[in-house]
């Protein structure tokens, strides 16, 4: 019997008075699913710029990569820590689902997969703009999409499901903008000095969505922006990794729940 991952979340979040960070989508929208049991960890894609003394902007690509990994690592603990919670749960003969799941590399895929995976990573980033709003309640005439979040990328991953046998995919899209050493120097003295304006830093960005591999659909969105935090700090990036991945722990603690 094939239950409702995002609805099993929403009567626990209901139930303990505590609704979800982001979106989730409703068992109206479609979303019947075990839960994650084999989970793709696809790479992260950050985009993050240096701003130099003169306000010119380079990539920082090795920070990039960087955050990626720290995220990555990030899902794997938490995998390994279920898995383990599993174990001690079934040692001790208490009743509920399986929490546990796998996770499938993406290093594992061939090229042409891991070209199709990225092309809906490029898609995910592109619908992130509208699931903001859609999470802020920034726009009334979609007010419904946050009680009927229906958002899909399409079936075009069901073939890699079934040939590895997973059945989700954690997408992570990011973005922050950081000073240099002398970008920092020069906004310093222009916040005591009439020297010029001061370029202010701006809030890091992390978007992560969990999607159903077979139906394309986005089961979960949720978001994190701070001003005080860099994705070039892996402290910060674990920190933000910890808050979007909120309603993913919460789901995995209400399969436990359920007998």
């Amino acid at each position: 019997m094939r239950h409702a991952f995002a609805l099993v979340l929403s009567l626990s979040l209901l139930m303990s008075a505590c609704g979800p960070r982001g979106l989730v989508r409703s068992e109206l929208a479609g979303a019947r699913q075990e839960g994650p049991r084999k989970v793709l960890v696809v790479p992260a894609d950050f985009v993050i710029t240096e701003v130099t003394f003169g306000k010119t902007e380079e990539r920082v690509v090795a920070a990039e990569r960087q955050a990626s990994r720290v995220l990555a690592g990030q899902i794997r603990t938490l995998a390994q820590r279920e898995a383990q919670r599993a174990a001690e749960r079934k040692a001790e003969g208490k009743a509920g689902q399986d929490t546990a799941f796998t996770l499938l590399d993406f290093e594992a895929l061939s090229e042409e997969e891991q070209d199709d995976v990225l092309q809906h990573r490029a898609l995910f980033a592109t619908m992130v703009g509208q699931l903001l709003l859609v999470k802020e309640d920034a726009v009334d005439v979609w007010a419904s999409k946050a009680r009927y979040f229906d958002y899909t990328l399409g079936t075009g991953l069901k073939e890699l499901a079934q040939t590895h046998g997973a059945d989700t995919a954690i997408f992570i899209v990011g973005k922050d903008k950081v000073r240099s050493t002398s970008r920092k120097v020069l906004d310093t003295l222009a916040s005591v000095l009439p020297i010029g304006e001061s370029l202010s830093s701006q809030p890091a960005a992390v978007a992560l969505g969990v999607v159903d591999l077979h139906t394309g659909h986005v089961l979960m969105f949720d978001s994190e922006m701070v001003k005080r935090k860099a994705l070039t700090d892996d402290d910060d990036v674990r920190a933000m990794g910890e808050a979007v991945l909120t309603d993913f722990r919460r789901a995995l603690a209400a399969r436990a729940s359920r007998r």
